[in-house]
């Protein structure tokens, strides 16, 4: 028996859709797409660190007073334009540019990054630092290995 394209197609669909509730193919537990996710919570967890940090007072939000970096990031990074940077705005994949450049994370123009400036994951921090001085030296940053 030879089905058509049209049936041979629902077919394979119900088939797939047996397997999807049976639980013998699931796409939820895709190792990459774990992976993924579990990236993005850290990458959450340690703004949510950095984020209160840069709060001292507390507010919920940073405002200029409280941005130790260059004016222009600070409006970069302040999505709804109202002069504040929430810990939405901080942590929004659209903000994660922040630190792809050195001058951005080198908050106090020393031109080096210590830990205290750093906004990502600790063991980055570890990786880049390759002298082991606690600190990221500008060609360590744009030469990682």
């Amino acid at each position: 028996m030879k089905l058509s394209g049209k049936c041979f197609f629902a077919a394979a669909f119900a088939a797939a859709l047996v397997c999807v509730f049976c639980g013998t193919l699931s796409f939820a537990q895709d190792p990459a797409a774990n992976g993924a996710r579990n990236a993005a919570d850290d990458f959450r967890a340690v703004r949510a660190e950095v984020f209160a940090r840069l709060d001292k007072d507390g507010k919920g939000y940073i405002d200029e007073k409280d941005w130790p970096g260059r004016r222009r990031a600070f409006r970069l990074m302040d999505v709804n334009r109202d002069g504040r940077i929430t810990l939405e705005e901080f942590q929004s994949l659209r903000n994660r540019w922040y630190n792809r450049t050195f001058e951005n994370l080198d908050l106090d123009g020393n031109r080096v990054i210590t830990l205290d400036e750093w906004m990502d994951l600790r063991e980055d921090f570890d990786r880049l630092d390759r002298n082991k001085n606690g600190m990221i030296e500008r060609h360590e940053f744009y030469n990682p290995k």
